[in-house]
C-alpha cells in the first residue's frame, strides 16, 4: 500500500508520532510531542512534506483512547486530513504476536502504522455539531445514573445499620416523602419521639389520603419499635446517611438538568421522532440511540451498524473446527448496546392489551422456544431491533406494526 501515513501513539499530555510513505518505508523516526497548540500544529509541516513527496493526501492513524485521542483527532480532521482510529485491542494483538515482548511508545507508533497498512482502523466521519453535543450529554447521563445507583446501594447498607426494617414500609425508599422522613428522623428512636403531625406532614407529600397515611404512620411506629440498630457508631451511621442523602439529591438534580438539555437538543431531530415511533423506545433511550448512531448514512449496510453496536457474532475457527455458538463481539459502542437492550426489554414487556411491541415479542418468544436463556434471547432481539432501526432511519419512515 503506497499510502503516506502519520501514525501517533497517544498518551496523556504527550504522544509519539512516526511518518511513513508506504508500508515498511519509514521517513521520519518516532518523535515525541506535547499536546500544546504549538506542538500539535507543528505536525502539519510533516504532513505537508509527506504529501509533497508522494503526491498523495496523508492519513493520520491513532488508537481510539477516549478523551486523550479526541482533541488530536479533531484537530487533524478539521484541517482536512483523513483520520483513522484503531481499536486498542488490535495493536495489543500485534504486540502479542511479536517474538520479543517489547512495549515502548516509539515501537507502538510503528505498530499502529502497520495495523493500518494491514487494513485495520475506522475512519472518522463528520458528525453534526448538535449530535456530537447530544452524545456527550447522553454519555454523561448514563454515567451519572450509574453513580446514582452506587450511592443508592451504599445508602441501603448504612440504612440497614441505622434503621433496620425501614425499607419494609416503602416500595421505593428513595421517593421524596421517604427521603425527607429519613432526613428529619434518621433512627428508630428519632421517629418514636417525633410529633405525630410532623411525621404525617411529611408523609402527605405522597398525595394520598389522610387515612392511608395514618395507616402508614402506624406501620412505621411498629417497625421502629421492633427495629434493632447497631449501637456501635450509631452517630457515625446517621452522619453517613445524611451525606448519602445529600449525594442522592445532587445526582438527581444533575440527571434532571441533563435530561432537560437532551430534550431541547432532540426536539428538532427527525431521526429522534422516528425512533420514538417504535413501541418500547422511550425518550432517553431514543436520544441515546440517535446520539450514538448519528447520521445513518455513515453505515452503508446494516451489517456495519451491527458491528458498530458490538452485536455482531465473534468468529472462532481453527483448522477444521468451526464454533457454532459464538458470543457477540462487544467491540462497538457500549452505550448503544445498552440503549438497545433497554429498549428491547421495554418492547417485550406486557401491557393490559398485550406486549408493547408485538414484533419484538414474537421474535423473543421464538428464541426462547429455541432454548435460548432469557438474556441471550433479549440480546438476539436487540439485534432484531437494530435492524428495524436501520430500516426506519434509512427509509425515513416511522414504525409500522405490519
Amino acid at each position: 500500500m503506497n499510502q503516506p501515513v502519520l501514525s501517533i501513539d497517544i498518551a496523556k499530555g504527550k504522544s509519539v508520532a512516526a511518518a511513513f510513505t508506504s508500508y515498511g518505508v519509514q521517513v521520519k523516526k518516532p518523535f515525541s510531542f506535547s499536546h500544546s497548540p504549538d506542538h500539535v500544529s507543528s505536525l502539519l509541516s510533516v504532513l505537508v512534506q509527506l504529501e509533497e513527496s508522494t503526491t498523495l493526501r496523508p492519513t493520520v492513524v491513532m488508537e481510539a483512547t477516549g478523551n486523550y485521542s479526541k482533541p488530536i483527532a479533531s484537530f487533524f480532521f478539521s484541517h482536512g486530513y483523513p483520520v483513522f482510529l484503531l481499536n486498542p485491542l488490535t495493536t495489543h494483538e500485534l504486540k502479542k504476536r511479536s517474538t520479543r515482548k517489547v512495549k515502548t511508545d516509539p515501537i507502538d507508533a510503528i505498530r499502529i502504522a502497520n495495523a493500518f497498512y494491514l487494513g485495520e482502523g475506522t475512519p472518522i466521519m463528520p458528525m453534526d455539531e448538535k449530535v456530537t453535543e447530544l452524545r456527550f450529554l447522553c454519555r454523561q447521563h448514563a454515567q451519572w445514573k450509574a453513580l446514582l445507583g452506587e450511592v443508592q446501594l451504599q445508602f441501603r447498607s448504612i440504612l440497614d445499620l441505622a434503621f433496620p426494617g425501614y425499607d419494609k414500609a416503602f416500595q421505593n425508599i428513595f421517593n421524596p416523602s421517604s427521603i425527607q422522613l429519613l432526613t428529619k428522623f434518621p433512627s428508630p428512636s428519632a421517629l418514636l419521639t417525633a410529633d405525630k403531625e410532623d411525621v404525617l406532614t411529611i408523609l402527605m407529600l405522597n398525595r394520598r389520603g389522610r387515612t392511608w397515611n395514618e395507616d402508614k404512620y402506624a406501620q412505621l411506629l411498629g417497625i421502629a419499635r421492633s427495629s434493632l440498630p447497631d449501637p456501635c457508631g450509631s452517630q457515625a451511621h446517621i452522619f453517613a446517611m445524611q451525606n448519602f442523602i445529600g449525594l442522592f439529591k445532587a445526582y438527581q438534580e444533575g440527571i434532571t438538568a441533563l435530561e432537560k438539555q437532551m430534550e431541547s437538543l432532540v426536539q428538532e431531530s427527525s431521526a429522534y421522532h422516528l425512533l420514538r415511533s417504535i413501541p418500547g423506545v422511550g425518550p432517553i433511550t431514543a436520544a441515546m440511540i440517535h446520539a450514538e448512531i448519528g447520521d445513518i448514512k455513515r453505515f452503508p449496510s446494516v451489517k456495519q451498524l451491527t458491528a458498530f453496536a458490538g452485536l455482531d457474532s465473534s468468529v472462532y475457527e481453527s483448522g477444521t473446527f468451526k464454533a457454532n455458538q459464538n458470543r457477540i463481539s462487544k467491540r462497538g459502542s457500549a452505550y448503544l448496546r445498552t440503549a438497545l437492550y433497554q429498549a428491547t426489554v421495554g418492547g417485550i414487556s406486557k401491557q393490559i392489551h398485550g406486549p408493547r411491541n408485538p414484533i419484538l415479542w414474537q421474535y423473543y418468544q421464538q428464541k426462547r422456544l429455541e432454548g435460548k436463556p432469557a438474556k441471550v434471547a433479549i440480546v438476539a432481539t436487540s439485534n432484531k431491533l437494530l435492524r428495524m432501526i436501520y430500516g426506519i432511519l434509512s427509509n425515513d419512515a416511522p414504525f409500522q406494526s405490519k
